[in-house]
């Protein structure tokens, strides 16, 4: 009994090191490149979309009716609103400018990262609880935000999230399988081998989170149909009495499933790339470890966000030190050459929450070249702290995985599927260091 509450054993129950590796498997240069290539395809297509459609409609100007002031759009007036939306989009598409839906979510969603990263770091404000509440809140309106695009640009939103949700699925996946090999057995695969297993299990990896969701439509569709009938008179009235119990039934399969995906849906691409399964049984292995030990995952993902955030601003920190001392020395060196204003024509001063910001007031076209070729290194500097963001959220799902598997089912983080040449290779490895 004293060995089972041993400092060693308390210490492996933690798993401190172990989450925290996630970060070491984070900015690993293949899994960080992988995440920057979904980053810039998904923005790339972004782009494109908004070129083609720009039905957003934003304020040209202060509308006191709806509380808006100029420059916002309707996505501001749905997160006070929703209801008013509809009207105000009725009133004002003719009149006001339009916008991209891509870039309209890219704002918001900045915006709200930005409001939380702030709330985050104002050491003023010591309460812990209202700052980690109002991060959650700012979450929550992202994906009111989502909704808002689905519910009134459903066309637009039903292209762009498919074709995203295929490319996150291909490079997630190989994202996935890298970390599974680095932390079972410190083996670090080339891209084109993760690009080869990502291919290999694509079906897979669309597969799993799309069957319980497809589940979640069907039933849905059963009771939204079953409303439907219920509004005829008499008839209806009488299939609505006979059918409410299995319509019941249906309800809590809709919450049951959608708490699933919710809670183990984290685990289903670790669990294709470390098993080399299908998508039908991730699912099954998912959430049969949610359900064993439900209490313990909350813990795995309360302490790998704590510890992504905390690495996250710290790699911030860096870059911040690196433009700020950068930007002085140019300072520097014009005000040497007696034109310390120009920095300022073609570079704002970065900010530690605000790198990414363009300059104007440019005195010529050859200014004007500097300041966008600058611009465009800080956009590449942001796409890499997203990539960052997205690596090592695959990287700790895939950790989380191994240590939830170790704990339901015993087995060690050493055991990981190979294909044959790997086996071969391991072997051949194996005998080279023995002969030695």
């Amino acid at each position: 009994m004293a060995g089972r509450y041993s400092f060693k054993s308390i210490w492996e129950d933690l798993a401190l090191g172990e989450l925290a590796l996630s970060f070491k498997l984070a900015i690993g240069p293949i899994k960080l490149l992988l995440a920057f290539s979904a980053v810039l395809t998904t923005c790339l297509l972004g782009f494109l979309m908004d070129q083609c459609s720009q039905s957003v409609v934003v304020c040209s100007q202060n509308v006191p009716g709806y509380g808006l002031h100029t420059g916002q759009t309707e996505l501001d007036l749905y997160i006070q609103n929703p209801l008013r939306t509809a009207p105000f989009i009725e009133e004002f598409q003719e009149q006001a400018s339009g916008q991209g839906v891509f870039s309209t979510l890219w704002n918001f969603a900045t915006s709200r990262f930005h409001d939380a990263t702030t709330q985050l770091l104002n050491l003023g404000n010591a309460n812990i609880f209202g700052n980690v509440q109002y991060v959650l809140s700012n979450v929550w309106q992202c994906f009111r935000a989502v909704v808002w695009a689905f519910q009134f640009h459903p066309f637009y939103s039903m292209f762009y999230f498919t074709l995203s949700f295929f490319v996150f699925g291909f490079f997630g996946g190989a994202i996935c399988r890298c970390a599974a090999l680095e932390f079972a057995q410190e083996e670090r695969p080339g891209l084109f081998e993760a690009f080869h297993y990502a291919a290999e299990k694509y079906s897979s990896f669309l597969s799993a989170p799309l069957i319980p969701l497809g589940m979640v439509a069907l039933f849905s569709l059963v009771v939204l149909l079953s409303g439907a009938v219920s509004a005829i008179p008499w008839v209806g009235d009488l299939l609505l009495s006979l059918l409410f119990g299995f319509l019941l039934f249906f309800g809590l399969l809709i919450v049951l499933l959608a708490i699933g995906v919710a809670a183990g849906g984290l685990l289903l691409y670790p669990s294709i790339a470390y098993e080399g399964t299908s998508g039908l049984d991730s699912i099954g292995r998912s959430f049969s470890y949610i359900l064993n030990r439900p209490v313990r995952m909350f813990y795995y993902v309360f302490m790998s966000s704590a510890f992504g955030t905390f690495f996250y601003l710290i790699l911030r920190l860096m870059i911040y030190i690196v433009l700020r001392f950068t930007y002085r020395l140019l300072e520097m060196g014009m005000a040497m050459a007696h034109c310390g204003d120009k920095i300022e024509r073609v570079w704002v001063r970065p900010d530690f929450l605000n790198i990414l910001s363009k300059a104007s007031g440019a005195a010529n076209w050859s200014e004007s070249v500097a300041s966008f070729v600058i611009y465009m290194f800080l956009l590449i500097l942001i796409g890499f702290l997203l990539a960052y963001i997205i690596s090592y959220i695959f990287s700790a799902a895939t950790v989380i995985y191994a240590l939830m598997r170790k704990k339901v089912d015993h087995v060690a983080y050493e055991q990981v599927y190979l294909h044959l040449e790997q086996v071969q290779k391991q072997a051949q490895t194996g005998t080279a260091h023995a002969s030695n």
